[in-house]
């Protein structure tokens, strides 16, 4: 499975539409590994390392949250520590769950002519995360050795994004062959707007899961007053 792995991943990255267009048009014979697959097994990998080599616990400063209700300062707090965690631990999680069908959308706009629809462009994707999730090992000892707060916005947004973005469109350059001014243009255009996408499904989710958290703690302490 790790030289499956590890040779899906050199052809991804040199040449990839050997291992996308194999998938997509001859499934039987295909000598890749499965694009979830692919994806899932990256992502385990760097989420074990990111919980076993670096310490994700946070302190939001609570001037930063502007709320005279008690419980809405509280929600805020477990919003902004699930945001920094779905951007940093579980960012695998994050990619695999949201940026991929996100990156997938634009996709059928920007690339209509070169793709067979939405499924080709799911294909891709999967696979171009899940080249780029193993890039985020690289962001493990900036992690532990910068100095600077995970809460700081280069080290949970900026840092991870820049590394994810140049592994994706390596992908996209060379799964479409580009070439020509145009050719950048439609690719960067469709992994701008994918990307955009994600951070705004990835705070929507953020929002929900760090309100649940909230809610769940409550309703523990309000059982333990009865």
């Amino acid at each position: 499975m790790v030289k499956n792995y590890i040779d899906t991943l050199k052809n991804l990255l040199l040449k990839p539409r050997n291992v996308v267009d194999g998938f997509i048009h001859s499934k039987d014979d295909h000598s890749f590994q499965h694009p979830f697959l692919f994806a899932v097994a990256g992502g385990i990998v760097v989420i074990l390392l990111n919980t076993f080599l670096v310490n994700f616990s946070v302190q939001i400063d609570p001037g930063s949250i502007q709320a005279e209700d008690e419980q809405v300062r509280q929600i805020a707090e477990w919003v902004q520590v699930v945001t920094i965690r779905l951007s940093t631990q579980f960012l695998p999680l994050s990619m695999i769950f949201l940026l991929i069908p996100m990156l997938s959308l634009p996709g059928l706009l920007f690339f209509r002519e070169q793709t067979d629809g939405f499924y080709s462009n799911l294909i891709l994707n999967t696979y171009t995360v899940g080249a780029s999730i193993i890039i985020l090992i690289a962001a493990i000892p900036v992690w532990i050795f910068s100095g600077l707060p995970l809460t700081d916005p280069f080290m949970n947004s900026t840092l991870p994004g820049l590394m994810v973005a140049a592994v994706g469109i390596w992908v996209y350059k060379n799964y479409f062959s580009v070439s020509d001014v145009m050719g950048w243009i439609r690719i960067l255009s469709s992994y701008i707007s994918g990307y955009v996408l994600f951070i705004i499904v990835k705070g929507f989710a953020a929002g929900i899961i760090g309100y649940m958290i909230f809610a769940i703690n409550r309703i523990r302490e309000l059982s333990g007053e009865l």
